[in-house]
């Protein structure tokens, strides 16, 4: 009897809670109360990528030579400041002469422009002005003695127009000389002297620019990484054709692309129907077989604002999304390799206090949502507006509601 008791009791305790959880109303009434409380609430989206670099480097040849020596491979690893490739600089010395030669001639004359006062041309006209102003100083004496000796009656008057005519020819090749001098003082300062000055500092720029590239002639790393490729992509889409010592390279050929591994990143694609659930910086929980017991975190970096291209036109738009990896704490991804399959999980919505209620205790009126709501079971009934949510398998998530006790119909139990 003690045994059926305990039973019984048990049996009691079991049947108030279940009145208190879903408490059918009074007889002949066709609604039942459903308590409510508040929930954490979250929507997830789970996505497949695979691991690529955060960035990528594309080193080019930065001049035409020949490859001394190519000991890469793809996938390799190479470390900042290694030597990755050597050339052979004979092309790039003759260039480099061929442009000091340049540069000494333009400096040359720009010389002769700075010194365009000393300049023989100068000198000479000069001189010849010199000439020209004794020559008429010797005339201008000579007329005025035989002038005066004309006047006296004791030369002709022949002899006297005859001097005079040398006088003024002799004026006239003054004249020229002067005007010769100017123009030879103008050639050193006008456009003539600009155009000079401007190609010597365009041979300069051109000398300094292919020193410079003699320093190139052993390529290093730039940052520590992985070996993607080498040499130039086929325009068909095939493997990139090798570098082998000894291969001619023209200028800014594609030589080595190189992946930093100092961060890295997925991308994904999401259908139309879901791109807008994803915000920028949400968290990602990431895991893959290939680093199985070890989770990685990231945030969503960039969502496409342009859809992929398709060929099937029928098929629904998918968008590319990029997702950051953050650094693990020890700041090493060596467990981690290029082109792993990742799996994610993006938290798209999460509310720490949702209220779920079922669908059939929302009322839809024509001034907003309503439910009938009461804080006991024995406290009046309040007819409350609130706002939708997210739906969920249990119900539907609802704005404006606290925790109690919300009536369904009967009939939609």
């Amino acid at each position: 009897m003690t045994g059926r008791w305990k039973y019984l009791a048990v049996g009691g305790l079991v049947l108030a809670l279940g009145l208190m959880l879903y408490l059918p109303a009074a007889p002949g009434d066709d609604v039942s109360w459903v308590a409510v409380s508040s929930h954490k609430l979250e929507h997830e989206i789970g996505l497949v990528g695979k691991i690529e670099p955060i960035e990528t480097s594309i080193i080019t040849a930065p001049f035409e030579g020949l490859v001394l020596a190519n000991e890469l491979s793809p996938g390799m690893q190479v470390e900042q400041g290694q030597a990755l490739l050597s050339l052979d600089t004979a092309l790039l010395e003759i260039k480099l002469r061929d442009a000091l030669a340049n540069q000494l001639k333009m400096q040359q004359t720009v010389e002769i422009y700075r010194t365009w006062a000393t300049d023989p041309q100068v000198l000479q006209a000069k001189q010849m002005l010199r000439v020209a102003e004794l020559s008429k100083q010797t005339l201008d004496l000579e007329f005025s003695q035989v002038e005066a000796l004309y006047q006296k009656g004791i030369v002709p008057r022949n002899e006297l127009d005859a001097l005079k005519q040398q006088r003024y020819l002799q004026s006239l090749e003054l004249t020229a000389a002067k005007v010769q001098l100017k123009s030879v003082l103008a050639a050193g300062k006008g456009e003539a002297k600009a155009i000079a000055d401007m190609e010597y500092q365009n041979a300069s720029i051109a000398h300094e620019q292919l020193n410079a590239l003699l320093e190139l002639k052993m390529l290093h790393a730039p940052f520590s990484g992985v070996v993607l490729s080498l040499g130039v992509p086929q325009s068909t889409g095939g493997e990139v054709e090798a570098i082998h010592a000894g291969a001619l390279l023209a200028k800014g050929q594609q030589l080595i692309k190189l992946a930093n591994m100092k961060g890295l990143k997925i991308v994904t694609q999401v259908s139309e129907s879901d791109v807008n659930k994803f915000a920028l910086n949400q968290k990602v929980a990431i895991s893959g077989d290939g680093f199985s017991g070890r989770q990685l975190s990231g945030y969503v970096s960039a969502i496409s604002q342009m859809a992929v291209q398709d060929e099937n036109p029928g098929s629904a738009a998918r968008f590319p999304i990029t997702i950051t990896v953050n650094a693990p704490e020890n700041g090493d991804f060596k467990d981690v390799r290029l082109g792993m399959s990742v799996h994610m999980t993006i938290v798209t919505y999460r509310n720490e206090n949702s209220f779920i209620i079922p669908h059939a205790a929302v009322e839809q009126a024509e001034d907003g949502m309503f439910v009938h709501h009461r804080e006991r079971l024995d406290a009046p009934v309040v007819r409350r507006e609130v706002t939708i949510g997210q739906s969920t398998a249990k119900g539907v998530e609802v704005f404006g509601l606290d925790s109690g006790f919300v009536s369904v119909k009967a009939d939609a139990q």
